[in-house]
């Protein structure tokens, strides 16, 4: 079995999909068999770098060393010049693959020492260039093309520039918009160029077909015709070419046959035949409405309409199966709940299976929690979650086949990578990054995405979960915090007991707990002998300090079951289940020997006691809990003014 890891940047051009369904099914014709992984991004569609970090950092998942070919389809991902994740992402790849020592195709883009299969772009354009300036006469241009970093771009350019210069036809700066290779781009591009020269051209040459299109309708909305006014050009020959009116002209770049040398290049390779670093397909000149030419080819537009019905209907249950996501993930109370969804949640994906592959950390609300404000600010990753690479350990979340529940296993990431190969016949298994921003959380594994590939679902299903999967996640960490900054609220600096809103909220919501079940629960009152006296005579310090050694030695011998508080100054409470009379004696006594003992370590310049008095409390009277305490108050002052009596 030969395997083939694709590095991709889908982003919004549609054919980077449509090239790699392309690729799945060639494989699925070869007789030779192969497993294709497709590690897939969509960074350079937006222009938030934390974002981007995060769809980017899919690039580390592989180690490319296990792989027996490589294929780098990511042309797109370092043309935003001022997002510097793209250009390193493209570094980090493209190293990461030269250190392989594995065979390395690159599509669109030459790389030295990789292999290269594509048009010649800048033999393509000048056949594009000969074309307007030789059959149609034109010499007065514009050219409105895609990114400026871009290789196919700037070849494409370079070719346009060195033709115009041969023949000695004005080619200045102000004569090119260079943006993005999308529709708005011709609009904005052929309205700037309006505004700067005040006239149109004779010809306007476009980097790809989208800007085309755009030129086009900026042009009717301004009242020209194309092309009786001027000439407009494309590139690319897809569908938006064809049936858009006029008629695209264009140059057709033959994907298919881009498909087909490749994986001839990798069987040659793999044969150990020499073959040559540089395979370019044949490019071929579409010659149609917009610069004015006739031609035979005929377009079945009542075709293309009914494949468009269908596809809006198709697209239009995929919408209504995300919304029922959305809406089905915003009311998990467990992540069991949410990874069930996502798993069972979008029946029309039409996939083999998929699975989820994650930090376990996702589940830990709890981590890293001090209810510090900082905290609060980095809800979503910050000490939590990778920014570059994946832990050691993951986990995998899948539905079970004989039991249709969620069920999960931890194992080291490397050993979860390679889970899905449970038999040996040739599968695609499509790689897909989860994130918060920036920060990673894991990944998504789709086996047999084809369809998956060729509609171009994947933007808004992966949109969907990782905000509902953030969105969980910010929830659960906020609840956390908030009950940790409540029990803050309530506990007592100096002691660390509850203070009197803990009272109020810990002491008598059990008191009134228990007395709806009938259950009876014991008062400890506990108050500090001569405290008046020690701050008086040796200072607050040495006051404090007997406040501490008492609070500690209550929390040491306390049942776990028990609510201590200090109530105020020298006062405290223990709130208990109910006891026996000796049983809370022993506690008590436990208490008065840990603070002896701990007076005389602190070196204390006074003896240090306690007063106490207990009391069970009767369900059935009605008396509350304040009843209580002030009944065990009472007990305890019997004993305190015992011991006054014994002092005089």
């Amino acid at each position: 079995m030969k395997k083939i890891a694709m590095i991709m940047e889908a982003n919004k051009r549609a054919f980077a999909c449509t090239r790699a369904s392309w690729f799945l099914k060639k494989i699925q014709e070869m007789e030779e068999e192969i497993s294709i992984y497709i590690f897939r991004s969509a960074g350079a569609w937006t222009l938030d770098l934390n974002y981007n970090i995060g769809e980017y950092n899919i690039y580390h998942l592989p180690d490319l060393t296990e792989f027996d070919g490589i294929i780098l389809d990511v042309n797109s991902i370092h043309q935003r010049e001022n997002y510097g994740c793209g250009a390193a992402a493209w570094e980090y790849i493209v190293n990461a693959a030269r250190q392989s020592g594995k065979p390395v195709l690159s599509l669109a883009n030459r790389i030295e020492g990789f292999y290269h299969v594509g048009i010649d772009n800048y033999a393509a354009m000048r056949l594009m260039m000969e074309h307007v300036f030789q059959v149609h006469g034109c010499r007065n241009f514009w050219f409105i093309m895609g990114p400026k970093d871009n290789y196919e771009n700037g070849q494409r350019i370079q070719a346009v520039t060195d033709y115009l210069k041969e023949h000695d036809v004005p080619c200045g700066d102000d004569r090119f918009y260079c943006e993005s290779f999308e529709i708005r781009s011709g609009y904005r591009g052929f309205l700037k160029l309006y505004e700067i020269h005040g006239e149109h051209p004779e010809a306007i040459i476009c980097g790809n077909d989208e800007i085309a299109v755009g030129v086009c309708k900026a042009a009717e909305e301004m009242g020209f015709s194309v092309p009786g006014d001027f000439i407009v050009t494309g590139f690319d020959n897809f569908d938006k070419a064809s049936y858009f009116s006029p008629r695209i002209t264009t140059i057709d770049q033959q994907q298919k046959m881009l498909v087909d040398k490749g994986m001839e290049l990798f069987s040659r390779v793999w044969r150990g035949e020499a073959v040559e670093e540089c395979c370019y397909t044949k490019a071929e000149g579409v010659f149609w409405d917009s610069c004015g030419c006739q031609t035979d080819v005929q377009i079945d537009l009542a075709e293309h309409v009914r494949k468009d019905i269908l596809l809006e209907a198709e697209q239009s249950d995929f919408e209504e199966a995300i919304k029922m996501l959305e809406y089905e993930l915003l009311y998990c109370e467990t992540p069991e709940q949410m990874y069930e969804k996502i798993l069972n949640g979008l029946d029309s994906l039409q996939c083999e299976g998929m699975y989820l592959v994650l930090d376990e950390n996702i589940e830990d609300f709890q981590n890293a929690a001090d209810g510090s404000l900082e905290d609060i600010a980095q809800l979503s990753g910050k000490g939590r979650f990778h920014e570059t690479g994946y832990p050691v350990r993951m986990k995998k979340v899948f539905i079970d086949p004989k039991s249709g529940k969620v069920s999960m296993e931890m194992k080291s990431r490397k050993e979860l990578f390679y889970a899905h190969e449970t038999d040996k016949r040739s599968k695609e298994y499509l790689f897909l990054p989860l994130h918060f921003s920036r920060y990673t959380v894991g990944y998504i594994v789709i086996v047999n995405a084809v369809y998956l590939m060729e509609n171009r679902y994947l933007n808004k299903m992966m949109s969907t979960i990782m905000t509902s999967m953030e969105n969980f996640y910010r929830n659960k960490r906020l609840e956390y915090i908030n009950r940790q900054l409540q029990e803050i609220s309530m506990r007592d600096a100096m002691t660390g007991l509850y203070n009197r809103l803990g009272y109020q909220n810990r002491a008598c919501h059990i008191f009134s707990e228990n007395k709806e079940k009938s259950q009876d629960l014991s008062i400890l009152f506990i108050d500090m002998d001569r405290l008046k006296y020690m701050n008086d005579t040796f200072g607050h310090e040495c006051g404090d300090l007997a406040i501490k050694i008492t609070a500690e030695a209550i929390l040491r011998y306390r049942p776990d079951d028990a609510v201590a508080i200090r109530m105020g100054g020298d006062e405290f409470l223990v709130v208990l289940p109910k006891m026996q009379p000796e049983e809370i004696e022993k506690i008590v006594t436990n208490i008065r020997t840990d603070i002896d003992a701990n007076a005389k370590i602190h070196k204390l310049p006074c003896e240090l006691s306690i007063s106490t008095g207990s009391i069970n409390t009767d369900m059935r009277n009605g008396k509350e809990l304040d009843d209580y305490v002030r009944m065990a108050d009472e007990i305890m002052y019997q004993e305190k003014s015992a011991k006054k009596k014994q002092r005089k």
